[in-house]
């Protein structure tokens, strides 16, 4: 059980680094918005000038020029290594230690573990979930059909409190598998 938590504690800090760049994003997508809204057009010198001047110090300095859709990563702190995906302010991660445990976390959804439910591509997986510093998790057992499903599917919805969240699973298959070679397991 301690390993549990030793990984949960890697979690939450794996969650506050991602939630600092959105953060980071957040700002700089305003700038730019406050820009365009104030010179726009995207085409126009004083809008080019704006985001020289005001917006250049921000890791994003140039608009979107149209929404990208959320893409898994790797993370690894302390040991341990992670999946994670981040959409609408929130995040699935598959996340593991050597020796240890594999995890599924979900974050920024709230509500009570006990009514957690997890579908992949509309099928339902009874999995069983703890609440632990606003983090809902469950296990990721190596082999197990919801660890198939998250790395062979193309969407997975994760509802609790009466709030959801859709997360998709495209490059999930790598992402899990990188994360999952590092702690030694065979997902």
């Amino acid at each position: 059980m301690k390993d549990v938590w030793g990984l949960a504690a890697f979690a939450v800090a794996a969650l506050a680094m991602g939630a600092s760049a959105q953060a980071q994003e957040d700002r700089a997508q305003l700038c730019v918005n406050q820009c365009l809204f104030n010179h726009g057009p995207a085409t126009s010198p004083a809008y080019q000038a704006c985001i020289e001047r005001m917006c250049s110090d921000t890791p994003e300095a140039s608009p979107r020029r149209d929404a990208t859709a959320p893409r898994w990563r790797n993370e690894s702190v302390s040991g341990a290594h992670a999946a994670v995906i981040d959409a609408g302010g929130r995040s699935l991660n598959y996340m593991c230690q050597p020796g240890g445990p594999a995890l599924i976390g979900i974050s920024g959804l709230g509500g009570a573990a006990d009514d957690t439910r997890i579908s992949v591509d509309g099928r339902p997986f009874a999995q069983p979930f703890v609440a632990r510093n606003g983090i809902l998790y469950t296990t990721a057992d190596a082999g197990s059909p919801l660890v198939g499903a998250l790395m062979s599917g193309n969407g997975v919805e994760v509802a609790a409190g009466g709030r959801s969240s859709t997360f998709p699973l495209t490059g999930s298959r790598a992402a899990i598998e990188t994360a999952a070679q590092a702690c030694g397991i065979r997902p």
